[in-house]
């Protein structure tokens, strides 16, 4: 009679600790995919100037998507190819910081409207207004304007 208390006790235990385990794996999955759009598209930002600073044109291809349209500082519009040229190393945004967001989503389509604090002597800032869409790869920038603040 013992040892059949002794197997379940141990049967009890383990069926314990499965579903304990279970649970946390559940809820950590459960987070990441829960985050807020908003969240989402603040964090799609800061990956855009990391990629950028390091020239990492692979994630550059990825956060950028295929029919971007954007405006340089100078009303040029520009292309993904103009963005995301065949080079190495850092790009315009090395050393750069985020500044001030504000992220307002419509369903799959998000505007982030901020401030990017750039790195050079001296120190610059410039608003960005980017608009982003749900696309089934996940979130893109669809299309940017930048304008230094004087």
């Amino acid at each position: 009679m013992k040892s059949i208390r002794r197997i379940l006790s141990f049967v009890t235990i383990v069926c314990v600790a499965t579903c304990l385990a279970a649970t946390l794996s559940f809820a950590q999955g459960q987070t990441a995919a829960s985050s807020k759009p908003e969240d989402q598209v603040m964090q799609l930002e800061r990956d855009w100037l990391a990629a950028d600073a390091k020239g990492d044109l692979t994630s550059l291809r990825r956060i950028i998507a295929d029919d971007f349209i954007g405006s340089s500082f100078d009303g040029t519009v520009l292309s993904k190819q103009d963005i995301v040229p065949e080079r190495t190393g850092p790009g315009g945004f090395a050393g750069a910081t985020v500044g001030d967001t504000n992220v307002r989503v419509f369903g799959d389509t998000a505007v982030l409207m901020g401030v990017i604090n750039t790195a050079g002597t001296p120190p610059k800032q410039i608003h960005v207004t980017l608009v982003v869409q749900r696309r089934p790869q996940g979130w893109k920038i669809i299309a940017a304007q930048l304008t230094r603040i004087p």
